[in-house]
C-alpha cells in the first residue's frame, strides 16, 4: 500500500510592513468640540485642502496616496464650482441629528375623519407631494455616484438628502391612505421631466429642482401646514419642511458658490430659467391642484371658490417675491416682460 505523500510546505515570506510609512500626513490629531468630532472637523491640514478640480478618477479618499494602476471610473463632476456648498458638512450633521421616522414620530391616532371631498382635495395634494418626493430621489441618486470623491461633504450631505425624500414619500403616502381616502390623480408630470432630463450638469438639475421647484415646494409647504386638519398633518408638514429646507440651503448656497467661480454660470442660468418658466407655468395651468388646495386652504367646498382662492393667491405670490428675490441674490436679472403671464400675475402687491 501506497503512502500518503507529505502535504507540500509553503514558504510565507516575512512581512515588509512598507505600507507603514506611508502617509501623505500622518500624526494628525483631530479633536471633538462641544457637538462632538464632527465631519467638518476633520478638514485640518492637507485633509481640508480641497483643490478646485479633483484629478483622481477612483474612489481614493481625499488625503490618502492614490495606487497605481487602479482603472478609472469616469466621474463626470469633478470641477469644485460644479457641486460645491460650504454648508455640506454642517447640513451632513444636522440631517443625521434630526432624523425623524414616520412610522412613529407622526401622531397618526389624531387623524379623524374628515368629509369626503375635504378628503379627497387632502389626497389629492398628497399624490402630488408623492411625485415630488420622488423626483427628488431620483435626481439626487442619479447624479450623485458622478460626483468625484474628492468631495465628498457634498456626497455624503446628499445621501441624506435622498433619504429625507423618500421619508417625506413615506409620510405623504401614509397619511393619504389611512383615513379612508387613497391616492388621486397623477399630476402633468412636465416639470418633473424637466428635472430629470436635465444633461446640463448637477447644477442645471439643482437650478431646476430647488431654485424653481423647490421655492414652490417650500411655501406649498409652509401653507398646507397652516391649514392641516389635525396634529398628524401638522407634524408632517413640519418634518418635511426641515429637510426642505436643508436641501434648499444647499442648492442654494452651490448655485451662488458656482455663479461666483464660473464666468458663464450666470447666464446660462438666465437661459435654464428662460426655458424652465414655461414649462412650469404649462404645468400650473393644469386645474386639478389648484382646485384641490383651494379646497384644502377653505376647509371644504363651500368657501373654496373664495376664501379658498384667495389663499391660493397669496401662496402663489408669496412664491414668486422669494423666487424672484432668490435670483436676485444670486446676480441672475429677470426680464418680467419676457416671463410667462401666468407667474408675473402674482408679482402685484397682497393688497392689489
Amino acid at each position: 500500500m501506497a503512502k500518503p505523500k507529505a502535504p507540500a510546505t509553503r514558504e510565507i515570506p516575512p512581512p515588509g510592513f512598507r505600507w507603514m510609512n506611508r502617509s501623505n500626513q500622518w500624526d494628525t490629531r483631530v479633536k471633538p468640540g462641544k457637538h462632538g468630532l464632527r465631519l467638518g472637523d476633520l478638514n485640518v491640514g492637507l485633509y481640508g485642502e480641497i483643490p478646485e478640480q479633483w484629478q483622481d478618477q477612483t474612489r481614493n479618499p481625499r488625503g490618502a496616496i492614490a495606487k497605481r494602476g487602479v482603472p478609472p471610473l469616469g466621474y463626470s463632476i469633478r470641477d469644485k464650482s460644479d457641486l460645491w456648498a460650504q454648508s455640506a458638512a454642517d447640513l451632513y450633521e444636522e440631517a443625521i441629528q434630526r432624523r425623524w421616522a414616520p412610522a412613529t414620530d407622526v401622531p397618526w391616532h389624531t387623524v379623524k375623519p374628515l368629509p369626503d371631498i375635504l378628503e379627497r382635495a387632502v389626497c389629492q395634494v398628497l399624490t402630488e407631494l408623492c411625485q415630488y418626493a420622488n423626483c427628488d430621489v431620483e435626481t439626487i441618486t442619479q447624479w450623485q455616484h458622478q460626483m468625484a470623491y474628492g468631495y465628498h461633504e457634498v456626497k455624503q450631505y446628499l445621501a441624506t438628502a435622498s433619504f429625507d425624500a423618500a421619508r417625506m414619500h413615506e409620510a405623504f403616502r401614509k397619511r393619504a391612505l389611512c383615513n379612508g381616502g387613497g391616492l388621486g390623480l397623477e399630476g402633468p408630470g412636465e416639470v418633473n421631466r424637466m428635472i430629470l432630463e436635465s444633461r446640463g450638469g448637477w447644477s442645471e438639475a439643482v437650478t431646476y429642482l430647488l431654485l424653481l421647484r423647490g421655492t414652490f415646494t417650500m411655501n406649498l409647504l409652509r401653507y398646507l401646514e397652516r391649514h392641516a386638519n389635525n396634529p398628524a398633518e401638522s407634524a408632517i408638514y413640519a418634518q418635511a419642511l426641515q429637510c426642505k429646507a436643508r436641501h434648499m440651503t444647499y442648492g442654494l448656497e452651490h448655485l451662488k458658490y458656482s455663479v461666483a467661480h464660473d464666468d458663464e454660470r450666470r447666464a446660462i442660468m438666465q437661459t435654464l430659467l428662460f426655458i424652465g418658466d414655461r414649462i412650469w407655468s404649462r404645468e400650473m395651468r393644469d386645474h386639478v391642484l389648484r382646485e384641490a388646495l383651494c379646497i384644502v386652504f377653505a376647509g371644504g367646498l363651500e368657501h373654496a371658490p373664495d376664501k379658498g382662492f384667495s389663499v391660493y393667491n397669496a401662496m402663489m405670490k408669496d412664491f414668486m417675491r422669494d423666487y424672484m428675490d432668490t435670483c436676485a441674490w444670486l446676480g441672475i436679472e429677470r426680464d418680467t416682460n419676457t416671463m410667462p403671464g401666468s407667474m408675473t400675475r402674482y408679482l402685484a402687491p397682497l393688497g392689489a
